[in-house]
């Protein structure tokens, strides 16, 4: 009996957070400042059908080398957050409406160059139930985050292509294609790890693509693997190019490039 609950309950957590997440949109999902920005704005929308309340925080995330995050229990010497103003810092929104949260940085005297990032969380609140029904009660409270980035004395973010490797994972139906990217700065890049084939006629031909990729400054390394397109293969005896191109505030900016042969 146990394991069943078990079993319904990791089920349940799954379904419940895709559907929070379609249930609330955020725009923009990231902000970045520079040293004349003293303020920004971000948009919360309830898309569910009934009244939510979201409480606005910060929260502090360490990135890591294969993806995804680590949240810390505290701030570090590069943390946003208290050098930060939010406002307001709990939204209750009915069906259909949104909301504006600012942000507003007040800048400390002798600040040290470099990037200082946290990480802005909305936390979805449980709806209080007024009728209790009998079974099994789940209350869990969902929570999505976008990065904040301030920079202090910037500079151009320098990232490389070290490697790329061919996979074949037992559940896959199609190969991967594994990237290897190193960080030789202390900002971040952002941009869109991209995959060509050169075809017969000379013509590059995108078969892969992963957006909103960032290099941060607590990772030397970072490994991507790109995905082919649903309609795309891997062909053989042929030259793989991969790029990666700097988007939003690095636009037009090519952080990478890399050319990998690929044989039978």
């Amino acid at each position: 009996m146990f394991n069943k609950l078990t079993v319904m309950c990791v089920l349940l957590t799954a379904f419940f957070s895709q559907m929070a997440l379609a249930n609330l949109l955020i725009s923009p999902t990231r902000v970045t400042f520079d040293e004349r920005q003293r303020s920004a704005k971000v948009t919360v929308i309830n898309n569910s059908d009934e009244q939510r309340t979201y409480r606005v925080i910060w929260s502090e995330k360490q990135a890591l080398s294969g993806g995804g995050y680590n949240n810390l229990a505290q701030v570090t010497a590069n943390s946003l957050s208290p050098m930060t103003r939010l406002s307001p810092k709990q939204v209750t929104l009915a069906s259909g409406e949104k909301q504006t949260v600012k942000i507003a940085i007040r800048k400390p005297k002798g600040l040290q160059p470099g990037e200082y990032r946290s990480h802005l969380l909305f936390q979805a609140l449980p709806n209080e139930n007024k009728e209790q029904k009998s079974g099994i009660q789940i209350n869990m409270i969902m929570s999505f985050s976008i990065p904040v980035i301030y920079r202090e004395q910037p500079e151009q973010p320098k990232v490389t292509i070290t490697q790329a490797n061919i996979i074949k994972n037992a559940n896959q139906t199609k190969p991967q294609i594994q990237v290897q990217l190193q960080r030789h700065n202390n900002f971040s890049s952002y941009g869109k790890l991209s995959a060509y084939i050169k075809t017969a006629s000379g013509e590059q031909e995108k078969i892969a693509e992963i957006s909103n990729l960032s290099v941060y400054p607590e990772v030397d390394t970072v490994t991507a693997t790109l995905s082919l397109f649903k309609d795309k293969q891997l062909p053989k005896n042929a030259e793989l190019l991969l790029d990666y191109q700097g988007t939003a505030e690095y636009k037009a900016i090519d952080f990478a490039s890399y050319t990998l042969a690929i044989g039978e």
